[in-house]
């Protein structure tokens, strides 16, 4: 008796403890969906609002022009230091030369070229030979410079039989000067601390063009002949660097 008392008693306990689960589970459910509704849950997964993105544009600017750069003096000169020297065109032909015409001798040492000018119009070109010391003033006998300054011719002398020792260990060397010597009057310059600067010939073809001589003006002999044809005493010659 009492054990089915006690099997009672316990079947209706276990009935008890389900339905106040239930109830539980119920209050639960109750409680989630209207937590869920009241924050505005649409179901697992549901995609969230879409929010409209505006595209940008990318506009290109255009850049002001930057103001030209004005040259100071100083690089107006250095500009004009580096062009070349300006001299008048060579002829399309060769005009023969007239002798007894009033030309004139322009020498650029940088150059190595001796120009025959009539008037401002180069009439002939040719290669020259300068001092060993290069560009720069003469300042001394033995320095090897070419003066730079205007000269005359005062003296064309034949020096087909000249000879010179030019101090190579060769001894006097015949025709050192070529057909003829166009002597320069150079007092002004030098005032008597030397002299015996013109435009002769060479031995040496090799070296016109370059820096060889003991300060006179070199030329091919060809063109030396050419130049003495028409060369007259007082005779203008420019030599620049």
């Amino acid at each position: 008796m009492d054990g089915k008392n006690n099997g009672t008693e316990k079947s209706r306990a276990h009935k008890g403890k389900k339905l106040m689960l239930g109830v539980c589970t119920l209050v639960f459910l109750g409680v989630l969906l209207t937590g869920c509704f009241a924050l505005g849950y649409k179901g697992v997964g549901a995609p969230g609002p879409t929010v409209p993105v505006k595209k940008t544009e990318t506009v290109k600017k255009e850049q002001p022009a930057l103001p030209e750069k004005k040259e100071t003096p100083v690089e107006s000169l250095q500009k004009k230091q580096k062009e070349p020297k300006q001299v008048a065109p060579q002829p399309a032909a060769e005009q023969p030369l007239v002798p007894g015409k009033k030309y004139a001798v322009l020498v650029d040492k940088s150059d190595h070229k001796l120009y025959l000018k009539d008037g401002d119009t180069v009439v002939r070109t040719w290669g020259c030979a300068i001092g060993k010391g290069g560009l720069g003033q003469k300042e001394r006998r033995g320095d090897n410079m070419t003066p730079v300054g205007t000269f005359r011719i005062d003296e064309i002398d034949d020096a087909s039989g000249w000879t010179h020792d030019f101090g190579d260990g060769n001894g006097e060397i015949q025709g050192a000067y070529g057909p003829w010597f166009l002597s320069l009057d150079t007092e002004d310059l030098s005032q008597g601390n030397w002299d015996g600067i013109g435009i002769h010939g060479t031995h040496d073809p090799a070296s016109i063009g370059t820096d060889a001589s003991e300060g006179c003006v070199r030329l091919d002999n060809a063109n030396l002949r050419e130049l003495e044809k028409v060369a007259y005493v007082g005779m203008p010659v420019t030599i620049q660097d």
